[in-house]
């Protein structure tokens, strides 16, 4: 992985040198989001007031599969990229270069994001996230089935067709590709791929105090009883336009 670091810091030298020179990195194509082999990848699409979503509901993004769960976990999370009218476009990434090849992408997180917990967004939280999703040796991969991920990128560690991922510098992350895939950062605007505060993801802790805490959304969790769930605005949200004005209350079915 050390000749994949040499090659994206030379990327990223490039991509400095056309910005002072006041062009643009190369453009980025897009696809609309598509499960890559594994039928439509669900959508960041947002629940209307007063709808009712599963009582079965799961608010553990990596291992959440149904349409209530990725619904109502996009609205607390947020993943590096997201769709928006079938075009890929920056969320907690504010850009990223793909390298001529199309096998490194190499994101720039957006500065100054901060958990629910107070924790800062940062290259070592990605890493977290995507280990986990990666390796099933990781300590916080569980015994989780992350149909999400194998459905998009083909297998685990060593039979994916993700290589892995390096921290660049502090707020930049690399992710090598075995090989080109078109619709790599399509399939990363899914929910299932939302990154999440590596203590809340320590603590297991989803729809308990560190789940409420484990986000950068506009949402975070209310409250959670057997007859409903409310989504709270989070007044920290980095984005300060986009904070809700009221909370969201779902009828449990």
């Amino acid at each position: 992985m050390k000749q994949k670091l040499l090659h994206a810091l030379f990327v990223l030298l490039i991509a400095a040198l056309l910005t002072a020179c006041g062009g643009q990195a190369p453009a980025v194509p897009t696809e609309p989001p598509s499960g890559g082999g594994g039928g439509d990848m669900p959508q960041n699409t947002p629940l209307p007031e007063g709808a009712s979503v599963s009582k079965d509901i799961l608010l553990d993004p990596a291992l959440a599969v149904d349409d209530d769960s990725l619904r109502v976990v996009s609205q607390m999370y947020e993943g590096l990229v997201r769709a928006e009218n079938n075009e890929v476009v920056p969320a907690l990434a504010a850009s990223w270069t793909v390298s001529e090849d199309g096998l490194d992408y190499i994101f720039n997180l957006r500065p100054g994001v901060k958990f629910q917990d107070g924790a800062a967004l940062d290259a070592d939280a990605v890493i977290a996230n995507f280990q986990r999703w990666f390796d099933p040796a990781n300590a916080l991969h569980g015994s989780g089935a992350y149909e999400a991920w194998l459905t998009a990128f083909k297998g685990f560690k060593g039979q994916s067709s993700v290589d892995g991922i390096e921290k660049v510098d502090g707020l930049t992350v690399l992710v090598h590709l075995n090989q080109p895939d078109k619709d790599f950062l399509a399939k990363l605007t899914s929910p299932a791929f939302s990154i999440v505060s590596p203590a809340a993801l320590a603590a297991d802790g989803f729809g308990s105090a560190a789940g409420v805490a484990g986000g950068t959304g506009p949402y975070l969790l209310g409250e959670w009883t057997a007859a409903s769930l409310t989504l709270q605005p989070n007044p920290a949200y980095w984005n300060a336009s986009a904070i809700p004005a009221d909370a969201l209350t779902f009828a449990l079915k």
